[in-house]
């Protein structure tokens, strides 16, 4: 008892440490498994883990400290055949054929040498086979395989020492101790995958000894005692081939169809379907320990596979094919026609403002959009230039020529010789939307009303038209800032017009003046 938790303690150090090392290596070597649209990570993942599981298993069960026996040296010699048959297929990909083929062959060493009829013996050979690809199936999520392993392992040690095969006990605690190493490495988010090493060598192992362990007693407790040990595996499968015939898909083909995926669909987290895993296998091993005991009937089994077989109908009934039950990703609607896929949230791209452009109206200026400087001038035939701009309604918004204190407003041109003009009528004032774009209150004649010769204001009306009575003292004209300021302005209106298509030629005129 003593060695036996020695050997625990030093397989689940010796694991651990052995995992990380395998782990640096593939990361260096580039021993990657990619995702894939038929798989659950994300991304790329070492999968070499299986090699330190079994060689931590090997190493500290052939130490020599303990005896064995014959029967579980020749089934550690098949496992590690298995071993290496996952190992190459983690490599290289092998075929189906080759791997049932090999199976069998390490299948038949176990069975060889029990004392079963050849019906039973031919029945444990195809169950050997069935649950060492049943554990290869089940290493489809963090932490779920060796869940299960670490459970069903030490449950058939139970069963073991309860035979007197102490050598088989040892071996099969030490595989759950070496699962639970690396268990630190794999559980959610894993930093490994057990690959197809790790989970035949498993698999098989477990397999084997089951029906080393219930060789000679009564079949009928017998076959219901390897269901129920092995009813996770076996439900997992069965799940996986109900499904995918349903849906007319290849059986061997892989995807996210699993169990442990079922469950994460329905809300559990990754860790909480392991949990989940592990519990059921809890379940159906204490089920097996005692109906092999005999403490209690085949019976005991009942409720446990009705409940099994409950959970997996509600399971089928779970999406897994198709856009809508993908893992990690929106869900996405088939059109009724045509079969297209369409995202199931659209959104609508905003367009700037700036970016929009309407049809042209009349001279070729665009109508809309934001607020745009067009160079409309109109030249007068007695008068000074104005210039108007034009917004996005295309309405004008003249220049007024003067300010309210009789001060030529910034923009309006006055002819050589400073702002003394004539008076002119008042007939002459138009709006610049009907007289050529002159500024509304500046007459043909460039002069404001009310300003007389002299530059002062005067209280008489000219032509008969009342003026405003004179709001401040004497303001100078400021001649060249006002040219300065069109100058400058003309500029703006003919780059504006230049970066514009279909340019007015009356830019050409506004830039002669």
């Amino acid at each position: 008892m003593l060695y036996t938790l020695v050997a625990a303690v030093a397989a689940v150090l010796l694991t651990a440490l052995l995992t990380r090392f395998v782990r640096v290596l593939a990361l260096r070597t580039g021993l990657l498994d990619r995702p894939g649209a038929r798989k659950a990570h994300s991304r790329p993942t070492p999968h070499l883990g299986g090699v330190a599981v079994a060689a931590g298993t090997l190493a500290v069960s052939c130490t020599g400290y303990a005896p064995l026996g014959p029967g579980t040296e020749r089934l550690l010699w098949a496992a590690s055949a298995l071993a290496l048959l996952g190992l190459v297929d983690d490599l290289r990909p092998l075929g189906a054929r080759i791997r049932l083929v090999v199976e069998t062959v390490a299948a038949f060493v176990v069975v060889y040498d029990t004392e079963l009829t050849p019906l039973a013996a031919a029945c444990a050979l195809v169950w050997i086979v069935f649950v060492t690809n049943a554990f290869n199936l089940l290493d489809n999520s963090d932490g779920a395989m060796g869940t299960v392993g670490v459970v069903t392992a030490l449950g058939l040690a139970l069963c073991a020492a309860a035979e007197g095969r102490s050598g088989l006990a040892l071996v099969l605690t030490v595989l759950a101790a070496s699962l639970g190493g690396f268990l630190g490495h794999n559980w959610h988010p894993a930093k490994i995958f057990l690959g197809d090493c790790g989970s035949l060598f498993t698999g098989f192992l477990l397999a084997s000894a089951a029906v080393t362990v219930h060789t000679g007693h009564e079949t009928l407790p017998t076959a219901l005692g390897l269901l129920t040990l092995t009813v996770v595996v076996t439900a997992d499968t069965a799940l996986v081939v109900v499904s995918r015939r349903r849906a007319g898909r290849p059986l061997l083909m892989g995807g996210t169809d699993h169990t442990a995926h079922r469950l994460r669909r329905v809300g559990f987290t990754v860790p909480g379907a392991a949990v989940v895993l592990g519990a059921v296998a809890f379940a159906g091993t204490l089920t097996t320990f005692l109906m092999h005991r005999g403490v209690a009937g085949p019976s005991a089994a009942t409720p446990l596979l009705l409940a099994v077989i409950g959970g997996l109908w509600a399971l089928l009934k779970v999406p897994v094919y198709g856009a809508q039950a993908r893992l990690g990703g929106p869900a996405t609607r088939t059109a009724a026609a045509g079969g297209a896929r369409t995202p199931a949230r659209t959104s609508a791209r905003p367009v700037p403002t700036g970016a929009l452009r309407t049809a042209t109206a009349g001279r070729g200026r665009p109508v809309g959009g934001p607020r745009t400087v067009a160079a409309a001038a109109a030249r007068p035939a007695d008068g000074p230039r104005t210039l108007a701009l034009r917004t996005s309604t295309t309405r004008t918004r003249p220049v007024p020529g003067t300010r309210a204190s009789g001060t030529p407003a910034a923009g309006t041109f006055l002819p050589p010789g400073g702002g003394r003009t004539a008076a002119a009528p008042s007939g002459a004032q138009t709006s610049a939307s009907t007289s050529g774009g002159r500024t509304p209150g500046v007459p043909s004649s460039g002069r404001a009303p009310g300003v007389p010769s002299s530059g002062r204001t005067s209280s008489t009306p000219a032509a008969g038209r009342p003026v405003a009575p004179p709001r401040g003292p004497k303001s100078p004209t400021p001649t060249g800032r006002t040219r300065r300021g069109l100058a400058a302005l003309t500029r703006t209106v003919l780059a504006a017009r230049r970066a514009q298509p279909g340019a007015h030629p009356t830019t050409a005129d506004l830039a002669r003046g």
